[in-house]
């Protein structure tokens, strides 16, 4: 998530910064700025610049804006106490086809850069929009992120005091709980104006949405949005539905699902990517364990958490001052699965770490600090939507998630970010609005992979059940969303053409994709070994060139 870094979930971005109301602005009025000197962090790199100014020429359809709006919506606006600004880009045609939204993932990636790389025709990052040029595409990047009155949180300084990547007793609990509530005072304390951190949740989120369309001109809006993004857009929905367009949800973090369920199938999903894993290596004449037959992958992971029970296992890379810990623990290990297979799941790596681990070496499966997610500024834009309460904030409470959880757990892998998400997010400090499912008689589109570990299958299903006139497009394979992989794929082109017509596709199924007609029942998930691997399920691997 949640959950694109990408419940992304996609990577997640640091965010520093300080950010002021200035006197005299206007309530939802846009102010248009100059794209040379607002460049997104994303798209620095691509142009070869360092900052956020650029020189150079750009494209007459790219424009950055800005706009003033309440901080908090249940106060009126005052230009100095209660006023906050957001930033947004957005690739402009002379004559739109209509207003398209685009929400990145996270919570806490760059949206900004969508509508630059789309500007700039870098097809490999543009891909979601090369075929919808002709729509005014708005990307907004979120209050609390660069250009949006970034928050400011003293990262590096209490969470490298906790070695563990999860606690496993009541005392490690404690301590976590004590770190991130450290963490929380900090960005309240930092960030400007006063107050911001306690309004950088949906329920702004989606009125600052409107408050850019109202300004724009726009009746309505379409939408096409991925991982965390589809968590707001659904809030829209449920607000402003006389305004909603033609709206593409892509691996949904839903409205209203027990944190139970969503944990139990999510440890279901890292258990059937274990499996993807085995089903890979029978192909891949480079994996360790070819030729050993179906289960060797499988097998050669029991062994390995076996022994890890019995001692640690030692990472000849790692140590003081490597950024990653030695020996690996058992917790260690089942992290490292999960970083592994996250987003875009990479089988021949995890393989290579199964086989080197198994031999002595288990650096690839190190806990390493820097990719935690906890030190992002994920924590606190997510635990402005999720409410944790009662029991939940207990050691107890938090435990028997991962106990009841072990239904789905085969292979005892135990680990979640959504697991991790709840134990965050049992110390914010501010109320945040019960939990409720949305439903919706508008006809949308939601998008699915069969082995999606951010958000498992089962999350984007609970929110299609609640939706009767919509579709659920399924797409067969691995990875992380379907529609922002480089064109063209037969996802990309359902969406394409549902956000330019309005027309829902016709239930059809093939090997690659699967589409559910409204009011219909979903068929079960396919067996891990029934679905390929390789490009045509969209593996990619850091290792080797995947076919």
């Amino acid at each position: 998530m949640l959950l694109s870094v990408s419940l992304s979930l996609l990577p997640f971005l640091v965010i520093r910064g300080r950010a002021s109301p200035l006197p005299g602005r206007q309530n939802g009025t846009i102010r248009w700025v100059d794209c040379h000197d607002n460049v997104p962090q994303p798209v620095q790199s691509t142009l070869n610049v360092t900052g956020t100014s650029f020189a150079g020429t750009l494209p007459d359809t790219l424009f950055c804006g800005q706009i003033d709006v309440p901080m908090d919506y249940t106060q009126p606006f005052d230009s100095v106490t209660n006023n906050v600004t957001v930033g947004f880009a957005m690739n402009r045609p002379r004559n739109p086809a209509g207003l398209l939204l685009f929400h990145a993932g996270g919570p806490g990636l760059d949206a900004a850069s969508e509508a630059w790389f789309t500007a700039l025709n870098i097809s490999s990052e543009s891909a979601p929009f090369n075929a919808l040029q002709d729509f005014d595409l708005l990307a907004m990047n979120t209050r609390g992120l660069q250009f949006s009155n970034p928050l400011n949180c003293s990262f590096n300084t209490f969470f490298n005091n906790i070695t563990f990547a999860f606690p496993s007793s009541e005392t490690e609990f404690d301590q976590y709980q004590a770190a991130m509530s450290k963490l929380f005072a900090s960005c309240d304390e930092f960030s400007t104006p006063k107050g911001i951190m306690n309004h950088t949740g949906t329920v702004e989120v989606i009125q600052d949405w409107d408050s850019i369309r109202a300004a724009l001109g726009y009746d309505k809006v379409h939408f096409a949005g991925v991982s965390y993004g589809t968590f707001p857009s659904m809030e829209y929905i449920g607000r402003f539905p006389e305004r909603v367009g033609n709206f593409v949800l892509d691996a949904v973090i839903p409205h209203g699902q027990p944190f139970q369920e969503m944990i139990t199938d999510q440890v279901g999903a890292i258990n059937r990517l274990l499996l993807r894993a085995d089903a890979f290596c029978l192909t891949d004449p480079t994996c360790p364990f070819h030729g050993q037959g179906n289960g060797s992958v499988v097998a050669a992971w029991d062994t390995l958490l076996a022994r890890a029970l019995e001692a640690p296992i030692p990472a000849a890379s790692c140590g003081e001052g490597t950024g990653c810990n030695t020996p690996v623990t058992p917790t260690d290990l089942r992290l490292g699965v999960s970083v592994i297979f996250r987003a875009n799941p990479d089988f021949p790596l995890f393989n290579i770490a199964l086989n080197e681990s198994l031999h002595g070496d288990a650096s690839l499966f190190a806990y390493q600090q820097q990719g935690d997610i906890r030190e992002s500024i994920a924590p606190p834009l997510m635990c402005s939507d999720f409410q944790v309460t009662g029991d939940l904030r207990t050691w107890e409470g938090f435990n028997n998630l991962s106990v009841n959880s072990q239904v789905n757990d085969a292979h005892k892998i135990v680990y979640s970010q959504i697991w991790q998400f709840v134990l965050m997010c049992g110390v914010w400090p501010f109320d945040v609005p019960a939990p409720s499912i949305i439903s919706t008689k508008l006809p949308l589109m939601f998008i699915t992979s069969d082995f999606d570990l951010n958000l498992p299958t089962e999350l984007t299903t609970f929110a299609w059940e609640q939706t009767p006139n919509s579709v659920l497009v399924v797409r067969h394979g691995d990875d992380h969303t379907s529609i922002e992989f480089p064109p063209p794929t037969p996802v990309q082109d359902l969406a394409v053409n549902f956000i330019r017509t309005g027309v829902l596709p016709s239930a059809s199924s093939n090997d690659e994709v699967t589409v559910y007609a409204p009011g219909s029942t979903r068929g079960p998930i396919p067996g891990a070994y029934d679905v390929p691997t390789g490009s045509v399920a969209e593996d990619t691997s850091s290792v080797e060139d995947i076919q």
